[in-house]
């Protein structure tokens, strides 16, 4: 029997999310986030590195692990993040945070050298490329990595975009967030920490639907974040509601006639709308039985909570760009 649980959060993750957590060291950073939610059972942690040699590498991994593996977290060793979204237990999963913290490929030569700067991309890429296709409707993919010379090299906006991501938002990134993580080197000193210095977390995420219209920026309601969110609920509520009214929504005609002709509606009815005072267009598609009453982009809220919800209650001929979770 499940049992029931209040949504616990810390920073940008909540218990709620699916999270995946990618290249972790001594998988503290992990730990960091079970302890915040209680239970981990929505959490997957995986690592390059075997079981055998996270013993000899790290002196907390093991016990790190056996805390995770007891407050639910799955936890993977061996996975590549070049070739994760094939891994036989990730291959069908979607996540709505997916997580690498300071991606490093090793010491081949200086920071500053153009080869050592290439297989640091060559790994950020792969990473993207893979967590793009692991991502929910409405999910993200976070990677903290330092601002100063060289590590502004990488270019990893520019990485980003190759695969069909967009920069949703660039947030400081202060280990005191995170109460026990602990950032290890890695290759090399494994056990040792490193200077995290100034860095950010960047959150991207990849864009469902394309629209030539008025959506420009990368933030604010009028962004293409915004505008995946409302796209994907309303074909979320299109799929698996027979009627909808739509008020005040931030689409253009032609681009709210091309949503619902992709799920077979058409258009009753337009007619005035004024809930407070507020004059707008009220749109009925038909036929129906189920009616949901969409009145302003505070719909936007939530819609990030109930969308995963909507996608497993949605019928199997939906939309072909919907992934389950």
């Amino acid at each position: 029997m499940e049992v029931f649980s209040f949504e616990k959060k810390i920073k940008h993750y909540s218990s709620y999310q699916k999270i995946l957590l990618a290249g972790e060291g001594d998988f503290s950073f992990s730990v960091c986030l079970a302890r915040a939610f209680g239970l981990a059972v929505n959490m997957v942690a995986t690592s390059l590195d075997s079981r055998e040699s996270l013993m000899l590498n790290y002196s907390k991994a093991m016990s790190n692990v056996k805390e995770l593996e007891a407050r639910g977290c799955k936890v993977l060793h061996e996975v590549d993040v070049h070739s994760m979204s094939q891994h036989p237990f990730l291959i069908r999963v979607r996540f709505d945070r997916i997580i690498y913290n300071f991606p490093h490929a090793g010491f081949f030569s200086s920071e500053r050298n153009r080869l050592q700067i290439w297989f640091h991309q060559d790994l950020v890429r792969g990473f993207l490329k893979n967590a793009c296709e692991m991502l929910t409707a409405i999910g993200e993919i976070h990677v903290t990595h330092k601002t100063t010379f060289p590590f502004t090299e990488w270019k990893i906006v520019e990485l980003a975009k190759e695969v069909g991501l967009y920069l949703v938002d660039e947030e400081q990134f202060s280990l005191l967030d995170y109460p026990g993580y602990e950032n290890k080197r890695g290759a090399g000193m494994c056990d040792k920490t490193f200077h995290v210095g100034m860095c950010s977390t960047f959150k991207f995420a990849k864009l469902l639907y394309s629209s030539t219209t008025s959506w420009s920026g990368c933030s604010g309601i009028n962004g293409p974040h915004m505008q995946r969110l409302h796209q994907n609920f309303v074909m979320g509520y299109l799929n698996s509601s027979s009627e909808m009214h739509r008020a005040s929504y931030p689409f253009s005609d032609r681009e709210m006639e091309k949503l619902t002709k992709e799920v077979g509606l058409f258009l009753v009815k337009e007619e005035e709308f004024s809930p407070w005072d507020c004059s707008c267009a009220a749109s009925s598609f038909h036929p129906g039985t189920l009616t949901i009453s969409l009145w302003s982009v505070d719909i936007v809220d939530m819609a990030c909570t109930h969308l995963e919800s909507l996608e497993r209650k949605k019928p199997k001929h939906g939309h072909k760009n919907l992934r389950p979770p």
